[in-house]
């Protein structure tokens, strides 16, 4: 990201060979290596700074004007990018997530809150159930609450059941489900609830109906407004808008060959059920699923099904017959990013290298690296395209 505050100082020698300016370039990129692991400290480099340094002395055109351009951005790059990278071990991840939310019943027509509670993370306990989860984190966030004679939850933070009418109280979905049995049948010791599960307790003025929970209805699509996904390396050509929930085949290109994608699986009818599998459906197989959608492995060539309402898996409906099941496929294409020559799903300052070090006849391209070096689509790999790349990664064009 652009940096409005840091300074640069560049320092340009007189070195007129191209291989000589070319050492400049990677002597000062290993002195910003040592530099920054012996202090440990994060030195952000100025852009603006170095833009304007280059545009007031060398902006004078010419080949080698060019290739001195290249370099200073490509040291300033080099000095960004060690920089701003911290790595820090992963927590094993032991809670789940636990959101309060009324959308139904509006301050105007008297509720005491509306919107968003509260969301928090929840430590998850060997004796825990869902119920007590909920519980626990209402409390610890320091709201009331009150558990009805019947063990269900009536009131959280001065809004009861029945407040706006005879219809209205609070449900609770466990990954975007309405549970068919009780929250408190829901255990750890069960495997009824795990570590990563989300929950969300939700008004409801109308028995369920106006927050998905939808009796006798036999709809097992997903949701165009609520469904998504999300990874690391996903392409801007595959956008969300492509989903629509009366068609069941997409693509889903990625720019790196593999990646971790986590799908937003969510019904139209919640009382049904959404299940995530890769390469083989296997709905009558227990535990074969990606666990509400979460961290799939994904790879060129993989297929990730979702399944919705199998006649199989429980639910609310079962009462009023057997919906029949809907079953989205979406197929894992591999389409390498123009510029992305080591291949690691997005630009950075290795490739901007790898360009650099094939002009000084370091090393050489290969046939893969030469068919996507050409990122400003003027037929020719040149200095020019690794300067389209700093400014890319520079975000001053993307």
């Amino acid at each position: 990201m652009r940096s409005e505050s840091a300074a640069t100082v560049i320092t340009v020698y007189s070195v007129w060979d191209e291989s000589g300016y070319f050492r400049v370039g990677l002597d000062l990129y290993s002195w910003t290596r040592r530099s920054t692991a012996k202090t440990n400290r994060k030195i952000t480099c100025g852009f603006d700074v170095v833009l304007f340094f280059i545009e007031k002395h060398f902006f004078i055109g010419g080949i080698f004007m060019k290739k001195l351009l290249s370099i200073i951005l490509a040291v300033t790059m080099f000095a960004a990018a060690f920089s701003v990278i911290s790595v820090s071990a992963e927590e094993t991840d032991s809670t789940v997530s636990v959101k309060v939310v009324n959308n139904t019943y509006s301050k105007e027509n008297g509720a005491p809150w509306s919107g968003v509670l509260f969301s928090a993370a929840v430590t998850l306990n060997d004796g825990d159930s869902m119920e007590s989860v909920i519980e626990r984190a209402v409390s610890e966030n320091d709201y009331s609450f009150t558990v009805s004679e019947y063990g269900y939850i009536s009131e959280i933070n001065g809004l009861s059941e029945y407040a706006y009418n005879g219809n209205g109280g609070w449900m609770a979905t466990l990954n975007n489900w309405f549970t068919s049995d009780g929250t408190g049948a829901y255990t750890v010791a069960n495997g009824g609830l795990q570590a990563g599960d989300d929950i969300v307790m939700m008004y409801t003025c109308a028995w369920g109906a106006d927050v998905g929970s939808l009796y006798g209805d036999f709809n097992t699509t997903l949701s165009e407004d609520e469904f998504g996904f999300r990874g690391s390396y996903i392409s801007e050509s595959t956008t969300q808008e492509f989903f629509v929930s009366e068609k069941y085949d997409y693509t889903i290109e990625i720019n790196a060959p593999e990646d971790m994608i986590s799908f937003f699986a969510v019904p139209t009818n919640k009382n049904y059920q959404a299940r995530v599998y890769k390469n083989e459906y296997q709905p009558e197989v227990n535990g074969a699923d990606y666990r509400g959608g979460k961290n799939v492995p994904v790879k060129d060539g993989d297929v990730v099904y979702i399944g919705v309402g199998n006649p199989a898996w429980p639910t609310m409906n079962s009462w009023a017959g057997t919906a029949d099941e809907s079953v989205y496929t979406f197929k894992i294409k591999y389409v390498p990013l123009m510029g992305d020559l080591n291949g690691n799903g997005k630009l950075d300052i290795d490739d901007v290298t790898i360009l650099q070090r094939s002009f000084a006849e370091f090393d050489e391209l290969s046939a893969e690296q030469t068919a996507i070096a050409d990122i400003n689509g003027d037929t020719a790999v040149d200095i020019l395209d690794a300067t389209a790349i700093q400014r890319v990664i520079a975000e001053f064009e993307v």
